[in-house]
This record gives structure tokens, sequence and C-alpha cells, in this order.
């Protein structure tokens, strides 16, 4: 019996510590570093923010940056670790200094324009996913005042059943606490911030990338986000058939809809 007792006892340990390395193992993959890339020159056409979604990395965005710097745009690519505190805390910790920061460039330059009867120009953003609810916050609780165009790309705009999913609460200290902020009841944190009264575009794939993933939300879906929860009133809204909830971000179809957006959509 204690034999019985003694081997018992050793798997259920052995099990422990294999589902604790797995959790710290994923954790570490999940994390991303804190970093900003520059990428243009010239800011006559304006000045673009972008920023990645869960898990993601700048990397994500590079080749949207690219091509807006060959379209005549500047400016920064927010890399941040998703896994680090709420929304709000991710947003204040990382986003917010680097939008005040540039939205004061954009005044100083709006004024020197306005001395050479320039046009003015504009703060835009291209986000994606998680990268959405964060710029969606940070619009509710602060004020750019020159603020153009915003473009969310793949956005859980009212939620995703995968936060739903119990496992999210589980092991939040893996996967990050902003997980749970974006379940699809209409008390969760994504469903109180509201409907945009600013320019908006959003684009999504309509193709998933995930079976799994497919199997718990309900209906259509691009692998990660419901398109029954993608919209947002006052949004222009597009469908890209062939894309995923990240090969959209290198579609060049998608991208160039984008530019068309941002530089003649009113």
């Amino acid at each position: 019996m204690k034999i019985k007792f003694k081997k018992s006892f050793i798997i259920i340990l052995i099990l422990t510590i294999i589902i604790f390395l797995s959790l710290k193992i994923t954790k570490f993959l999940l994390y991303h570093e804190y970093n900003i890339k520059k990428f243009g020159n010239k800011i006559d056409k304006g000045i673009v923010i972008t920023f990645h979604g869960i898990y993601g990395e700048s990397e994500d965005m590079k080749i949207i940056t690219e091509i807006l710097e060959n379209k005549g745009y500047a400016g920064i690519n927010i890399q941040y670790p998703t896994t680090e505190g709420t929304i709000e805390e991710i947003t204040e910790k990382y986003i917010s200094k680097q939008i005040t920061l540039l939205d004061e460039i954009v005044e100083k330059e709006n004024v020197r324009r306005q001395k050479k009867n320039l046009p003015e120009i504009k703060l835009n953003f291209v986000v994606h996913s998680l990268g959405s609810v964060i710029l969606r916050y940070y619009l509710k609780t602060h004020k750019i005042k020159n603020l153009g165009k915003t473009v969310f790309i793949s956005p859980p705009a009212h939620g995703s059943q995968l936060a739903d999913f119990p496992i999210s609460d589980f092991i939040k200290g893996t996967l990050g606490e902003a997980v749970a902020q974006f379940k699809t009841s209409s008390t969760s944190f994504v469903n109180t911030l509201g409907e945009p009264e600013y320019d908006c575009y959003i684009i999504i794939g309509k193709k998933s990338n995930n079976f799994l993933y497919s199997m718990i939300i309900p209906g259509d879906d691009d692998g990660m986000v419901p398109f029954k929860t993608s919209r947002l009133n006052n949004c222009k809204y597009k469908v890209f058939e062939n894309d995923t909830h990240t090969s959209i971000l290198k579609n060049e179809k998608a991208i160039n809809e984008i530019i068309d957006y941002l530089e003649n959509y009113k």
C-alpha cells in the first residue's frame, strides 16, 4: 500500500513539474520586450503609428511599415509585451507616451506649415488585433488634437469566444491578463469601450488558420476573431476572402486598401 502511494505521489509530482515548466516556457515564448522602430523620413503625408496584436512583435507589421514608407509616410512601429498586465496597464506603460510625443511633433509641424500656407498633417494609426482594443481604450481616455484615420486589422471589437473559454482565466499568468478582457459578455472590458466617433476602417480575413480555435468560435471567423463581433458602428468594413488573422498583414492588396483609405477615403 505504501509503495503504491509513493508511486502515485511521484507521478503527480512529475506531472506538476512538467505542467509548471510548460507554462514557464510558454510564457517565455509569448513574451516580446518593448521596442520602437522608426520608419520613413518624410512627414508631408502625415505620421503613422503601428502596433501588433496578441503575442505579436514588430516584425508582424514590417511589410505594412515598409509600404507606408515607400508611399511617403513616416512613423513608428511599437513592439510591446502583450502578456504584461491588463489592457489599461499596457496602454499607459508602453503606448501612451509615444502617442503623446508624436501628437506634439505633429502640432509643432502644423504651426510651421500654417505659416507657409501648407496643408496640415495628421496622426494616423494602423493596428492589429489586440492593438485595436488598446487604441480604442486610449482614444476613449485621452485626447489627440491631430487625430487622422485609424485602421483596425482583425479586431476583436466585441470580444472572442476564445476568451470565454475557462482556460483563459485558469492560466492568465501565462497567457496574460488582457486575454480575459476579450470576453463576449456585455459587461466585459472590450464591450465597455463604446463605438468610435472618429474615422475608422476595419479589414479582416475570412479564412481560418486554426481549426481548433474555429471549433470554439461559432460562425465564420479568421482563426481568432468571429465576424459577428468584429464590426463597429461608423467604421468602414471590408473582408478579404483568402486571408487569415495574421496573413492579412502581408497581403499587398489589403495593405494597398489601407493606403487608399489613408489618402482618399472621406
